[in-house]
């Protein structure tokens, strides 16, 4: 099972979309808490987040904030928007589907809206999980090797790494494309590739543990440690000398990026605990409670990221404030940046 936005097509609701539980009281009791998650928490979540994620994107592609790690962040944010927008497509109709008892209009717009939804939700949490990667390589060379970030950490480098993620998440990901298919009546049904034994253990099982979770999160883990070591040298190395503005920019953004990355895994991690338990068929109580529930974080880590930006880059938070207000006159604009720079030593 994967760790996305449609698990539930086949985990939750494979038998006409019908809770697996056999118990009559746990079956109720998990209905009506995936039924509040997924009709009113996931669209509370992701709505607000769909349109942080486009002020995101706005904000990381202008000129003024061209970088490294901004081009990362813009990337990010684009994945996000996709995440939220297939969530958006998915879970409400999936559970409005289940409330009409597996018919009606709703069922067959989600019938007919999965066939590419499910696939696409995939492709953006392989290219979120892998820019993350690039975003923790990115700040670990700018912070380890100051002297060549020019060289290496430009934004022609952060575009193709970028392009290079989104196709190779594509391509890896394109199999899902024919796991689902509909029946006669138009019923969503798993194909034979997605019941077939040896694709389950290779590719979702063992695919999924190396290369969307064992692989890419040592990699975050270690190259952190390093790298808010030796933010924390820098800071010791401040107190005893005057920083240029460049350097401090640069240990302000690491910050920025680092707590975007800690989010990332502390969201995800109920998700790749489900996917370790399904993998293994292990036998977990309340197995169905934290699948929905990591689905829900998973959208939250999602929905959230701007609020990160916002509080820690203060650069973003002004350009975001001039996009979303326009109209604020110019005379005001000095005030805000005296305010600023009272609090700078607090955002850095």
């Amino acid at each position: 099972m994967q760790s996305s936005p449609v698990d539930d097509v086949f985990e939750e609701n494979s038998d006409s979309y019908s809770y697996q539980d056999t118990d009559g009281d746990s079956d109720r009791s998990h209905s009506s808490f995936t039924s509040f998650v997924y009709s009113t928490l996931i669209p509370v979540v992701c709505i607000p987040g769909v349109f942080g994620a486009i002020i995101c994107i706005i904000v990381f592609t202008r000129k003024q904030m061209r970088s490294s790690v901004n081009i990362y962040l813009a990337g990010l944010s684009i994945f996000d928007l996709v995440l939220l927008t297939m969530s958006l497509m998915i879970y409400p109709l999936m559970e409005a589907c289940i409330q009409q008892g597996d018919q009606g209009l709703v069922c067959q717009v989600f019938w007919h809206t999965s066939l590419f939804t499910y696939p696409i939700s995939l492709i953006a949490q392989t290219g979120s999980v892998w820019t993350c990667v690039a975003i923790t390589v990115d700040r670990f060379l700018a912070v380890k090797y100051p002297l060549h970030m020019r060289l290496w950490c430009t934004s022609r480098r952060a575009i193709c790494v970028l392009s290079c993620i989104t196709v190779i998440s594509i391509v890896y990901k394109l199999p899902t494309a024919f796991e689902i298919s509909q029946d006669e009546s138009g019923r969503l049904e798993p194909t034979s590739l997605r019941n077939n034994s040896l694709y389950i253990v290779i590719y979702i099982t063992y695919g999924y543990l190396l290369f969307l979770l064992l692989i890419p999160w040592l990699i975050i883990i270690i190259l952190n440690v390093i790298t808010v070591n030796a933010v924390r040298a820098a800071y010791k190395t401040r107190r005893q000398m005057r920083l240029n503005q460049r350097t401090e920019d640069n240990v302000r953004m690491t910050k920025m990026a680092t707590i975007t990355i800690v989010a990332f895994i502390v969201f995800n991690s109920l998700a790749g605990f489900n996917q370790v338990i399904e993998g293994f068929k292990l036998e977990v109580s309340s197995k169905q409670y934290f699948l929905t529930i990591g689905n829900l974080l998973v959208c939250l880590n999602s929905a959230s990221n701007i609020l990160i930006y916002a509080i820690f880059g203060r650069k973003f938070r002004k350009m975001a404030a001039e996009l979303l207000c326009p109209c604020v006159p110019a005379h005001y604009r000095p005030l805000v940046r005296q305010y600023e720079n009272k609090t700078q030593v607090s955002t850095i």
